[in-house]
């Protein structure tokens, strides 16, 4: 689909006045000459490399072959294994897509008009036989996350209407069940449901303000690398909050699809723009790769006439929680001594591992001269150690935490009691400090000169 041809299936009379600023954002080019994305999940399957080329004004470029296109991994030429034409090219392939609308208040109260008016436009401009479905999720609305309209065939009719009512109605409540929905868009991809061939996407929308599912990001992630179903996320409201955009792209990031920070509703429909464009004009080459390992790749696409564009790359998600280790604990140790951990090493990793400590310091290798304070990587295989500086006060505990990956650790010391003195009452005792002892001695010079003879 050309963006003219974007243009021109615009239908006025359904639009608001929101779509003012989808029709702004559609007019500027918003991407390069060469796009590429990589789905490289499952490891089972071949990597493959969906390539959208535009010429100068932005505009894709039809007509291309298997032998305009040079791919390299890591600076090593691959074979291509199969090349199939973008379905503005080839009828036969059908865009299928999952909406993922978020109506938790907080989208509803930035985005709703905006988000509801793009997904129209988006189901306007496919193409018929392409195949569209809707879900709408909060997390107090009676159904949760539900399918409102489940996949349905585009026909510019009755269908078409249909889905647009969906996208349109409302879906009260509050609350962020993003990652279930998710799920469950993921869910309609797989077996028993039959689809055309052709590119198939999920396209959700939320602040990312996840609060509610039972699913995890991990299973998500899994369950949609493992069907090759790439979310293209576009996060909305206020996604400065901790975890918020990190949420929104790893989502995007991690199963071949993209992350589309939306401060705006030029954004938002700008968002929805480039994906509905890329979707229909990817040109999908797949690579045959003996390639198993979770390290990062690179993929390098030459395209006739066009730069030459780089994309990284892993097969799997690596492992970065290690195997359980333990520091032992000190007692009795001196007040404000440096006290040094036993060795542990680090095993269970598939790469490099983020490492931190509060309350002490570490060392990799455990090297005199090597403790530090500020956070780093740590390998496989590496020793590492902990030291701190305990209590200056008696039968005190100090707890120093180290943290490897997802894993934390902690280190404790305890200071020994206070020392005692001489009995009391009536008992005596021995002499317990300098002064006791020069009394001592004073006493014993008096005594003597009281019985000398004469």
């Amino acid at each position: 689909m050309t963006v003219s041809r974007f243009f021109r299936n615009f239908k006025a009379a359904r639009l608001t006045s929101c779509m003012g600023i989808l029709v702004a954002a559609l007019s500027q080019p918003a991407w390069a000459d060469v796009g590429v994305r990589v789905e490289a999940r499952p490891i089972s399957d071949p990597i493959q490399a969906f390539i959208t080329v535009t010429d100068n004004n932005g505009n894709p470029v039809s007509g291309l072959d298997a032998n305009d296109f040079a791919l390299s991994i890591d600076g090593n030429p691959v074979t291509i294994g199969t090349f199939t034409l973008p379905p503005s090219d080839d009828s036969t392939q059908k865009v299928k897509v999952v909406f993922v609308m978020d109506y938790s208040q907080s989208v509803q109260s930035v985005a709703r008009q905006t988000m509801e008016d793009s997904v129209v436009v988006f189901m306007e401009n496919m193409r018929d036989g392409d195949l569209a479905a809707i879900i709408k999720f909060n997390d107090t609305n009676p159904e949760g996350a539900s399918i409102v309209a489940p996949f349905t065939i585009i026909d510019h009719a009755g269908n078409s209407a249909t889905l647009e009512t969906a996208a349109r109605s409302d879906y009260p409540g509050d609350g962020t069940n993003l990652l279930d929905a998710i799920q469950l868009a993921v869910n309609q991809f797989v077996p028993p449901a039959v689809l055309p061939p052709g590119p198939d996407a999920i396209v959700v929308i939320s602040d990312g303000g996840e609060n509610e599912s039972s699913a995890t990001q991990t299973e998500v992630i899994e369950l949609a690398n493992a069907n090759s179903i790439p979310l293209f996320t576009i996060g909305v409201g206020d996604l400065a909050l901790p975890g918020r955009d990190e949420l929104m792209g790893n989502l995007g990031g991690e199963t071949g699809g993209e992350f589309f920070p939306a401060a705006t509703d030029q954004e938002i429909a700008d968002a929805y723009a480039t994906i509905s464009v890329r979707l229909n004009n990817e040109y999908l080459i797949t690579i045959p790769s003996g390639i198993s390992n979770c390290l990062e790749h690179t993929l390098t696409v030459d395209v006739t006439g066009q730069t030459a564009k780089n994309v990284q790359f892993t097969r799997e998600i690596c492992d970065t929680e290690p195997d359980p280790f333990t520091f032992n604990s000190e007692t009795g140790v001196a007040r404000g001594a440096t006290v040094r951990s036993n060795t542990v090493t680090i095993t269970g990793i598939e790469v490099p591992a983020h490492i931190s400590i509060i309350s002490g310091e570490y060392s990799i290798g455990c090297s005199n001269n090597g403790f530090t304070r500020d956070p780093g990587t740590i390998d496989n295989g590496d020793t590492v150690c902990v030291q701190q500086n305990a209590s200056q006060s008696p039968s005190t505990s100090k707890t120093t935490t180290l943290t490897v990956g997802a894993v934390a650790e902690t280190f404790s010391t305890t200071t020994r009691a206070e020392g005692g003195g001489g009995g009391g009452g009536g008992g005596g005792g021995g002499a317990s400090g300098p002064l006791d002892i020069l009394f001592l001695a004073l006493g014993a010079v008096l005594l003597g000169r009281r019985h000398k003879p004469g």
